[in-house]
């Protein structure tokens, strides 16, 4: 899979939970973090679209040449 600049996929270094269905992350799950907003989602399915929606822009600017 592509990597981009701002990804938000990461191996959790530490227990957490997912901001939005509250699902415990245990140590070395993957999961989305999006550092601006400090948000944290879990791998689950409504989870993955609402992160989705969170980082679509970015890579689409990035891989249009569009982004400032």
């Amino acid at each position: 899979m592509r990597r981009y600049k701002f990804d938000p996929r990461i191996t959790v270094g530490f227990e957490c939970s997912c901001i939005r269905c509250k699902r415990s992350i245990h140590f070395a799950e993957m999961a989305f973090y999006f550092s601006k907003e400090r948000s944290l989602y879990c791998e689950a399915e409504e989870c993955i679209r609402a992160a989705s929606r969170e980082f679509s822009a970015p890579v689409f600017d990035e891989e249009n040449n569009a982004s400032m």
